[in-house]
Order: C-alpha cells, then structure tokens, then sequence
C-alpha cells in the first residue's frame, strides 16, 4: 500500500480552500432554484478543490446529487463513502459497464451498445441501475438528435436491469448569453421529451442547464440543474454579478525562496524573453506549469507581495517564476505571495488570472495539479 510521508514542513505552495465560502455558495444557488433539485458538478477534481473533501461537503450543504465526468471520479467518492446519487455527465465505454453497476452510478446513455451492456451486467449482479438519456440539442458533441432517440429507446427502454430515471441536454451558447439560440435548443428538448412521453417513454427527472441556467432562468430548471464553477464563487459571465454574490472558494499562496538584484540589460529567465532596462529586484515563487500555473502568464501575469501588485517577468519554467519586486519596501525570503486572494485591501481573483491568460476560470482553477497541496479552512 502506497504510503503518504509526514514532513516536518511542506512545500511552500498551497491552495487553501474555504469550505465556509462553498456551503454558502451552495445555499444561495439553492434558494434561487427553489424546488429543484441541485446536482453539484464537482468533475475535473472538483474543479482542482479536491473531489473527495468538496463532495461531502456538498452534500452537507444540501446537494441531492453529485456530477462527475469518469468512472474513476464516481468509483473514488464511493469508495469514500459517498451514497448519494453519481451522475456521469460524459460518454464512457461499454467496457466500464461493470464499474458502473458495481458502484451503482448514474450514466449517460446514447448508444445501444452502451445500454445493453450496462443491463447485462445489471442482471448479472441482480441491480437495477438509473441511467440518464442524453440528447444533442445543439452542442454537437455527444448524444441522440432528436430524430433519433424514438427509434433508440424502442430497442433500449425495456432492457432489464435499467431504470430510465432521467433525460437530459448540454446547452451551447447559454454563458455567452445567446438566448436565441439557447431557448431554440430548450424547445427542441422539451418537445422531444414530450412526444417520448405521448409515446410511452416516460422519464422522471429532466434537465438541461448549469450555474448560468441556475443564476438566470428560472423558466429552465425543470427538475434538477447542474450548477459547477458557481459553486466554486464564480458567476461565468459577468451581468450574473448583479442576481448573485458569491466568493471565491480558493487562495494560492506561496513565499518567495530567492530575492537578487540585478544590474541593467541583463535577459531573466529562459530565452531571455525579459531583459531588464534598470537596475531590478527580482525574487523567484516556487511555482511553475509543472503545477498548472500557466505558461501563458508570462510577462503576463501579476502576484500579490507586500500588498502591491508585481509583475511575472521572463519565461514561467516548470517548477519556478521569477517576478519584480523593485517597488516592494523591504522585500525579503520568505515573504508570503498571494497568487489567488487577497492581501493588503488588493485581490486577485481566477477571473484576472484567466483574462491575463487570455481563458475561463474553469481552466485557471482545475489546472493546478495534485502537487500543490490544498488545506481546507
């Protein structure tokens, strides 16, 4: 069995996580859904906050459900103790049916390979295992057109083994705000969900929608909504400021290991993509893309030191950055860092980080790796 070490003192990098700032994220998207029910998407390692730690406390908070996108995510909450239902909100194999029977977890159905052999484990363990219907409105990336899905669940419905629990879509265009095309592709599904039903394919649980759905259309929530970065303290666009306020759920926080001066019309870093005009103070973060800070941030990028913003000079490498600390008073080794946070009444936040990187905060959040290591508050 693989050992875990217990160190006399860490890696200066961690990403605190406020599990104080989730729970509330978590009660005001419950109060704006009202009656339905909320599925906390906590995939991709709950968006880089730890999958096992966030999922109980989801459920704490009040989630009726999980979303993950593996078997492995779904299998490591079960194995964590985790009974609530797990839904796989993407495509898996026909050869990871029997894992998900095992773990008893929610799959996404669209093919009729992958329905017969989820039911013919399910009657080889003698389960009855949910599984939820995913229709393509739009996105056009995986599941039945609508022309499709009579014929499918005239083969698949009555395959023993399976309940049929829920159905389901994947807008496209919602975060950007294209409601034209967002309530064309709703319609679509609610029609289609509807003539199944005229025709004797009934499912109990419909949705459609995540944190923008949540925030913005009540009109959309039917039974359930999947709500993700939101939970996290992020509205995906910024007019969602205004119906909800919610806080950032990690800081990144380091120290400086290295502060030098350097002389003028000296390159920083590899390939020199930095040369300094004046006399600089330059100190070393011991953070890197080897951590899932990204490369695009350099000359980019800024961090929080002594409560001023300085900037990342020369090339990030895999383990190191190299920012200007010239303009900080009595800078030293050891001074703490803020990456993600606040310090000095100044905050950094994943959407300043995303923008420097020219991304979405989905990225700058789930980026970071295991090796930084994350400490709930």
């Amino acid at each position: 069995m693989l050992q875990t070490p217990t160190l006399s003192a860490y890696h200066p990098t961690t990403a605190e996580i406020d599990l104080a700032a989730f729970n509330e994220n978590i009660t005001k998207l419950k109060k704006l859904v009202k009656k339905s029910m909320l599925l906390a998407v906590i995939k991709t390692n709950a968006y880089g906050h730890g999958t096992v730690r966030i999922g109980e406390e989801a459920v704490k908070a009040g989630a009726e459900s999980l979303g993950v996108t593996t078997v492995e995510e779904g299998a490591l909450l079960r194995e964590n103790g985790i009974d609530v239902p797990i839904h796989i909100l993407s495509s898996i194999t026909p050869e990871q049916a029997s894992d998900v029977v095992r773990y008893e977890l929610t799959a996404s159905v669209f093919s009729i390979r992958l329905a017969k052999a989820i039911s013919e484990v399910a009657v080889k363990q003698r389960k009855t295992i949910p599984v939820h219907l995913k229709l393509d409105t739009g996105l056009h990336r995986f599941g039945l057109e609508p022309h499709e899905v009579l014929s499918f669940c005239e083969v698949c419905y009555e395959l023993p083994g399976l309940w049929w629990e829920g159905v389901y879509t994947h807008f496209s265009s919602v975060d950007e705000g294209d409601w034209e095309t967002t309530e064309r592709q709703f319609n679509l599904f609610i029609d289609t969900v509807t003539m199944l039903d005229e025709q004797g394919f009934n499912f109990a649980i419909r949705h459609v929608g995540g944190s923008t759905i949540a925030i913005e259309r009540p009109d959309m929530h039917l039974d359930m909504v999947r709500p993700g970065v939101a939970l996290f303290g992020y509205q995906p666009a910024a007019r969602q400021r205004d119906i909800i306020s919610l806080k950032p759920v990690m800081a990144l926080k380091s120290n400086l290991i290295y502060v030098r001066e350097l002389p003028p019309n000296t390159p920083v870093g590899y390939g020199g993509s930095y040369v300094t005009r004046t006399t600089k103070k330059i100190a070393v973060v011991p953070i890197g893309h080897g951590d899932g800070y990204s490369r695009a941030l350099s000359n980019k990028g800024k961090m929080l030191i002594g409560g001023k913003r300085v900037k990342i000079i020369g090339t990030i490498s895999l383990d190191q950055t190299l920012v200007d600390v010239t303009d900080v008073p009595d800078v030293t080794e050891g001074e703490e860092v803020i990456l993600l946070g606040e310090q000095g009444g100044d905050e950094i936040t994943a959407e300043d980080v995303a923008d420097w990187m020219g991304s979405i905060v989905d990225e700058v959040v789930s980026g970071f790796t295991e090796r930084i290591r994350r400490v709930y508050v």
